[in-house]
């Protein structure tokens, strides 16, 4: 008897999903356990795995990628191959068919109608022929209109990942997105000055995918992250190495680019800026003044600029908190100092000036490719348990917790939609205890529990006394959520 397949409920609120794809072709022969076909749900994607042996029989009505589904509809069939019409079992097994015969009943003849008129492929060979693709990789490939199938993957065992779909996006059939042009019709070229970081790489995969002119300014080497995260299209970005400080370097790549929109990463982090403060201050501080003063003097009138803050422009604790403005504390780094500086010195060119800016405090980054600092601890662990391997979280306490495609969404939408004046705004990612963190990447490699720990002080959580989330400049804005965000760092390093 046939086996229905039918859309499961994957929380307890849910109702309905988006379809995302199968992982089966119809005809095929599908094994328990094997993934099946891919839904949608509230917060995640989920692979749905067949619950017993069977051809599959792929429903005539059956939703396209990205539709809608309700919980409990009929998706399709798996059927034994003594189930199958005539019309089917050649379809599934045999490479010669014999002709239906003239009496054939209604609904055998409309089978073989339409039964491909070249020789099908036996099952079994069909079934090898066709590559593994993880979760993420499949909805991109929906969503990019790549044709997967035909795709080969970079995994150890030839698994396709998302960086192999958006590679494949430039000699795709996908419709390419139009162009983001300037003011003066010109195509819009953004800058990003520390572009080679962990954040940056980021960035410029966000401002990739948008069909934006990229260039890079930053004193380090193409980095191979590159590769990873954006893929070949990474090699269409101009990267020029040289300092903020160098003031007519910074001119000439400003007329010879024709820059129109600006993201602003580069930086000394905490530890460079305590142990040379003198340093600090010249990259963190003078290298900001003589990024906007380009700004200012640039023949091409710029039209956005985002900028990293922290929030490490607070204090810790009551004790600290020497009253700058009323709500708010000093900050106990020079590192922190600099940054505060920064957002009073954005504030005053648009005073003077009328240059309009949006400065960004994220809180712990974390995902992909995060594998420096104190703070890549999450990221690191995720990447361990992927890969079957022991990892300690170096400090305990509470984090805000922000998945690094909405850090750097939250800096291109900063550059291209720049409000008039200098606001300053917190990413709203979920604070989390360590071991909630460690919990959520159990959640998705459940044999990863007994690898992991957790040792160490609490770390500074430098929460904002007076948040301003980001979605009071842009109230469309969703954040991932720190489940989904540890999937994807998994998924991303799983093969």
């Amino acid at each position: 008897m046939p086996i229905e397949i039918i859309v499961p409920r994957l929380g307890w609120s849910m109702e309905e999903g988006a379809f995302v794809a199968w992982h089966k072709r119809d005809g095929e022969l599908v094994k328990a356990g094997e993934p099946l076909f891919s839904i949608e749900g509230d917060k995640a994607i989920q692979e749905i795995e067949s619950i017993d042996n069977g051809i599959l029989r792929i429903a005539a009505n059956c939703p396209k990628p990205g539709a809608a589904v309700r919980v409990g509809d009929v998706l399709g069939h798996l059927v034994a191959a003594a189930e199958l019409t005539p019309a089917a079992k050649s379809a599934s097994a045999s490479p010669v068919a014999a002709p239906p015969p003239a009496t054939a009943p209604q609904h055998v003849a409309e089978a073989a109608a339409v039964t491909p008129a070249a020789p099908p492929v036996p099952a079994v060979a069909r079934i090898a022929s066709v590559p593994a693709i993880s979760p993420r990789a499949l909805r991109v490939a929906g969503e990019l209109g790549v044709d997967w199938t035909k795709l080969s993957g970079t995994g150890r065992t030839g698994r396709i990942r998302e960086r192999d779909v958006r590679a494949a996006v430039p000699t795709s059939t996908a419709a390419p997105m139009a162009p983001v042009t300037s003011s003066v019709g010109q195509a819009a070229t953004v800058l990003v000055t520390g572009g080679c970081g962990f954040i940056g790489t980021w960035v410029v995969r966000e401002l990739v995918g948008r069909g934006l002119r990229v260039v890079v300014l930053d004193a380090g080497e193409r980095p191979a992250r590159w590769g990873r995260v954006i893929g070949a299209a990474s090699e269409d970005v101009s990267l020029v190495q040289g300092s903020l400080l160098d003031r007519e370097s910074l001119a000439r790549v400003f007329a010879e680019y024709q820059v129109t929109q600006v993201i602003h990463l580069a930086a000394l982090l905490t530890p460079a800026c305590q142990s040379d403060p003198w340093e600090g201050c010249r990259v963190n501080v003078l290298g900001t003044v003589a990024l906007l003063e380009q700004i200012r003097l640039s023949p091409i009138r710029i039209q956005g600029f985002s900028y990293a803050s922290s929030v490490a422009v607070f204090g810790d604790e009551p004790d600290h908190a020497q009253s700058l403005s009323e709500g708010e504390s000093q900050p106990l780094t020079f590192y922190g100092v600099f940054k505060k500086s920064v957002e009073l010195i954005a504030a005053q060119y648009w005073r003077e000036f009328q240059i309009a800016s949006v400065g960004i405090r994220p809180q712990v980054a974390y995902g992909p490719e995060r594998e420096v600092g104190l703070t890549a601890g999450p990221s690191l662990a995720a990447r361990a348990a992927a890969r079957g391997e022991s990892y300690c979280i170096s400090y305990t306490g509470k984090v805000g917790c922000d998945y690094v495609e909405d850090v750097a969404r939250a800096f291109v939408r900063g550059a291209l939609e720049t409000p008039p004046g200098a606001p300053v705004v917190d990413l709203s990612g979920e604070v989390a205890d360590v071991s909630q963190i460690i919990a959520a990447i159990v959640a998705v490699v459940p044999e990863a529990a007994p690898r992991l720990s957790l040792s160490g002080p609490p770390i500074p959580a430098h929460l904002p006394p007076s948040p301003r989330p980001i979605a009071t400049l842009y109230p469309d804005w969703k954040t991932t959520s720190l489940a989904e965000g540890i999937r994807r760092t998994v998924e991303f390093y799983r093969v």
